[in-house]
């Protein structure tokens, strides 16, 4: 149910802001400025608090049983962004000179304010409860079946829902929200924390905002170890800030929206077969070792997205060379996001993962804010230079794959930190 609310709002909403004409700027700015902000700003408190919180619930689902309303309610909102922009056109005095699209651009922008600030404690809590309550050497299985079940409902979504996105935004935003908000709350009350010890001190002993503040930096920010991992994040998203752009690419060479979701679908199945193997081998070899060699192994592939700047195809021909790069690029996308999450949880604290997590969110979160500007100014760029053409859309691969070399550069400095390691750290959480 989780999933789904994550997977809605990133394929819909930018399809909705095309349709309203709204400039790529303002894509970008919606889509990743603004939620990198509420990242830099709410989700560091969030998790610093949720450490430290001790309750009859525990320390995790309090921050998610508590916002879940909210998250519904804007959930809701943004389904219902375009009928509360053509109402509040009609409202306004025409000498405020506000468009209909434009009021409706608006109406996304603010409900999109208030969904990002909620899914702030949903989303961030959530991750934090499996460290919590799954046995670490699980986590990489665990972490397989949860994204297959992922798999299979983003399989369908894809197959079956996606290619109504421009026309249906409603009806799919009033299901997303009623599934995730009876998923979540069946969570809450079925899932159960167990004991904490009591809430490590802060670095002065003091108790107060100013001491938590110092004591968030302090131990977060002080090691160059993490700063390897905060820095190989921060370029890692900046590489997929134009991830929102993808299907103006892949409209650009032909593909038709049921031919994306074909293709999106196809993957989707493959990645269900692969997901739990994935989880298996980083369990058994250490997540970060093996996603070292992954993204190694990926570089030499990037490359092949770059067809699509040098020839144009048959829609036909086209649609098959998409289907073949997607299925070339299955393995290391699976292995990639089947080991992250539990090399984080491998490499960070237990007693404060979510603080160090979030602190690696505050990083990756200045990188979206600055990146997602950026990128948005280089998809313009792009676009005036060709005047105005959707072949600008074809220069994404070349941005992700110059942030993916910068992303290995200190993944590669990561994993020598951690091979000099002691074994009995490296086997563990220290």
């Amino acid at each position: 149910c989780f999933q789904l609310m994550e997977a809605v709002t990133p394929a819909v909403i930018p399809l909705k802001l095309r349709s309203l004409d709204a400039p790529n700027w303002a894509i970008a700015l919606i889509i990743t400025t603004l939620p990198g902000t509420m990242n830099m700003t709410v989700c560091p408190w969030v998790s610093y608090a949720s450490d430290r919180h001790r309750g009859p619930l525990g320390r995790r689902i309090p921050f998610i049983l508590w916002s879940l309303p909210f998250l519904v309610v804007f959930l809701l909102l943004l389904g219902f962004s375009g009928q509360i922009g053509h109402a509040l056109h009609a409202t306004l005095p025409g000498t405020w000179g506000i468009s209909p699209a434009g009021a409706g651009i608006i109406c996304i922008g603010v409900f999109m304010v208030g969904f990002q600030f909620f899914n702030m404690f949903v989303s961030s809590v959530f991750w934090y409860l499996f460290n919590d309550v799954v046995p670490h050497n699980f986590l990489g299985r665990f972490l397989g079946l949860f994204r297959v079940v992922a798999g299979i409902e983003t399989m369908l979504f894809n197959f079956f829902i996606y290619r109504h996105a421009e026309t249906h935004m409603t009806e799919i935003y009033i299901g997303a929200a009623l599934v995730f908000g009876t998923g979540m709350l069946l969570m809450c009350l079925k899932v159960k924390e167990g004991e904490y010890p009591p809430p490590p001190p802060t670095v002065d002993g003091e108790y107060g905002l100013i001491s938590q503040i110092k004591t968030y930096f302090v131990e977060c920010y002080s090691q160059k170890y993490y700063w390897n991992l905060f820095l190989c994040t921060g370029a890692w998203v900046i590489a997929l800030t134009l991830g929102a752009f993808n299907v103006f690419m892949q409209k650009s060479i032909g593909l038709t929206l049921a031919q994306i979701g074909m293709i999106s679908g196809v993957v989707s199945a493959v990645n269900i077969f692969l997901t739990y193997p994935a989880g298996a081998l980083g369990d058994r070899y250490h997540p970060l070792r093996v996603l070292f060699w992954v993204k190694v192994a990926n570089l030499f592939f990037l490359p092949l997205a770059l067809i699509w700047l040098f020839f144009d195809f048959p829609p036909e021909a086209a649609f098959k060379i998409s289907l073949a790069i997607s299925a070339i690029n299955i393995p290391f996308s699976v292995l990639t996001e089947a080991m992250k999450i539990p090399m984080y949880m491998r490499v960070l604290p237990m007693d404060r993962y979510g603080q160090f997590a979030s602190a690696n969110a505050l990083i990756r979160s200045l990188a979206t804010v600055v990146g997602g500007f950026l990128a948005g100014l280089f998809l313009d760029l792009m676009k005036h230079i060709y005047g105005g053409s959707d072949y600008a859309y074809r220069f994404i691969p070349v941005w992700s794959i110059f942030w993916s070399v910068i992303a290995l550069f200190f993944l590669w400095r990561l994993y020598g930190d951690w091979r000099r390691l002691p074994e009995q750290a490296r086997a563990g959480n220290s």
